[in-house]
């Protein structure tokens, strides 16, 4: 029994000493090929999620004339009227190509610095399309008071979005901000704005509703003009701003004087003369036989002190976002109002 016992023993010992050879044995050719295991994805920290790939630019915009879909944002884009000239310059846009101011020429010295390198198109009622073309605009911004005609010629270019109004500006910030990707800066543009008006009306007290202002401009032509809308006429009345009840005139944008003896109706507690002097017309002639007319001296806005040359520019000739807040700060100095 002892050396059945010792032999199982022994056979136990054999085959544990037999397991432990083939198990250290990692390069004999009957082990089986080792393979790394999979490293596992790193865990996102806590309260953070993974960061989505960017949505692709796709925007449809509809305008006066129609809609324009666009797949990208816009590298190349010409713009047709001032205001867009303006507009582009506050959100940090610059245009392959523009139309010329319609004074300072080029570009009015306060755009300047930004119209570096711009192409100049010419005019803003006829713009050069031989140049557009040569430009290979991605987008083109025209306005439909000066375009109209233009537009399918224009779209056959490049995408055209046609504004409905000129001096629209904050219509047109809003659509250009969508265009060229910029609706934070719209955002910027417009929290800024509704701050220094909000401001404005603040300071202004009991004046605000009591203060009639008039706008009026000198014309060429021996004939005078009151904007009753208009790029600052829409902003006076934003800022609430009354008009002399003569200058109440429901569905006009301007009134247009043609005669001396329709001076009184230039009247306002503030009268604000927009007149363009360097435009090479009789304006300027035309303005001094206004002034030294007896019923231009019996205004009481002048008789007070109250008439004022406000720049024709920014208060009318450009028409964007710069020029708006321009003219609010001129407000400021104008109603003796501490920013």
């Amino acid at each position: 029994m002892k050396k059945i016992h010792l032999l199982v023993v022994l056979a136990i010992l054999l085959i544990t000493a037999g397991c432990g050879t083939a198990g250290s044995n990692p390069g004999s050719a009957s082990a089986p090929a080792s393979t790394a295991p999979a490293t596992p994805a790193t865990p996102a920290k806590e309260g953070t999620t993974p960061t989505a790939a960017p949505a692709a630019f796709n925007k449809t915009i509809t305008h006066t004339m129609g809609t324009v879909t666009l797949t990208k944002v816009p590298e190349r884009v010409v713009v047709l009227f001032n205001g867009m000239v303006d507009i582009t310059a506050a959100l940090k846009v610059k245009p392959v190509g523009a139309v010329q101011s319609w004074d300072e020429l080029p570009w009015y010295k306060f755009l300047r610095a930004d119209m570096e390198g711009v192409k100049n198109l010419g005019d803003e009622d006829q713009p050069n399309i031989e140049a557009i073309l040569a430009l290979k605009p991605d987008l083109i911004i025209a306005a439909k008071g000066r375009h109209e005609k233009l537009y399918p010629q224009l779209n056959s270019i490049a995408p055209t979005i046609m504004v409905a109004d000129l001096f629209t500006w904050k219509e047109n910030l809003k659509v250009a901000g969508e265009a060229l990707n910029k609706q934070d800066e719209v955002t910027k543009i417009m929290k800024e704005w509704d701050t220094r008006v909000a401001t404005f009306k603040q300071k202004m007290g009991d004046r605000l509703g009591k203060s009639e202002v008039s706008i009026i401009r000198f014309q060429k032509d021996n004939s005078s003009r009151i904007y009753v809308t208009g790029f600052a006429g829409t902003i006076f009345q934003e800022l609430g701003l009354p008009r002399p009840k003569a200058q109440q005139a429901e569905g006009k944008s301007v009134l247009n004087l043609t005669s001396k003896e329709q001076i009184p109706q230039m009247d306002g507690d503030y009268i604000f003369d927009i007149t363009q002097l360097n435009d090479g017309t009789n304006s300027l002639k035309n303005s001094e036989e206004w002034l030294s007319h007896p019923l231009w001296k019996d205004l009481k806005g002048v008789k007070a002190g109250k008439y004022f040359k406000a720049d024709p520019i920014t208060w009318n000739l450009s028409g964007g976002s710069i020029a708006a807040k321009m003219l609010l700060d001129d407000l400021y100095k104008y109603f003796d109002i501490q920013p």
